[in-house]
């Protein structure tokens, strides 16, 4: 009975987006404070640009499309699906779906690649060392989105690389899974890599294994 009412539950609850405003940084002018990068990949956000040019701070968007179900150890190998289009990655068992994950994709000129991948390594605390965050002297975030390799850091302030934790390697490259923000659920938002629900992260990150086989698909 209890997975019945929690299976209906999140099938009414499907397509429910619930917007709310997460801190904004002091120099956005008429805000909450800022509460600490840790706060950006706890939450699915929009980062928009304030009238002084700087880009504010993400806005909630409650996931009520991703779960996880659990798996059956003796039930097959696992392995993972990332459809494109849909912009969700499954979690299979065998042939049994154990889970099911919102992710964001690369964006355009940024696009994720199709194929047959295997998880090539796992870290739990990982961070970029392209993309992130730059404050002013101050200790003031003054983008959200920044690229160390075309963005300037003020004088005085500086560059941390955006948090991607539970990151599971996919390319050689630096293509792979990990907790992110999803701006708009259904549509790509990333730099290449797969950013996936901190709802379900965890558990996928948690069944995964080195070698499992990731595939891509439109």
């Amino acid at each position: 009975m209890a997975g019945m009412f929690f299976g209906a539950m999140r099938w009414m609850g499907a397509g429910m987006l619930l917007a709310g405003v997460v801190a904004v940084s002091g120099c956005a002018g008429g805000g909450t404070p800022y509460l600490g990068p840790e706060y950006e990949t706890q939450f699915f956000g929009q980062t928009r640009t304030t009238s002084g040019g700087a880009t504010a701070a993400p806005v909630e968007i409650i996931d009520d499309v991703s779960y996880w179900d659990g798996v059956d150890y003796g039930g097959g190998a696992p392995s993972i699906t990332i459809n494109l289009t849909e912009q969700k990655a499954y979690f299979y068992q065998g042939s049994k779906l154990a889970g099911v994950a919102l992710v964001a994709t690369g964006k355009e000129g940024f696009g994720t690649p199709a194929g047959t991948f295997r998880i090539m390594e796992k870290i739990r605390d990982k961070r970029s060392n392209l993309y992130g965050y730059i404050y002013d002297a101050a200790g003031n975030v003054v983008n959200y989105d920044a690229d160390v390799r075309k963005d300037r850091v003020p004088p005085g302030g500086r560059f941390e690389g955006a948090p991607m934790p539970y990151w599971m390697r996919l390319t050689a490259g630096g293509v792979g899974m990990h907790q992110g923000p999803i701006p708009v659920p259904g549509s790509p938002a990333s730099h290449g890599c797969i950013r996936v629900s901190k709802q379900v992260i965890r558990e996928f990150f948690d069944h995964a294994h080195v070698g499992m086989p990731v595939r891509i698909v439109y």
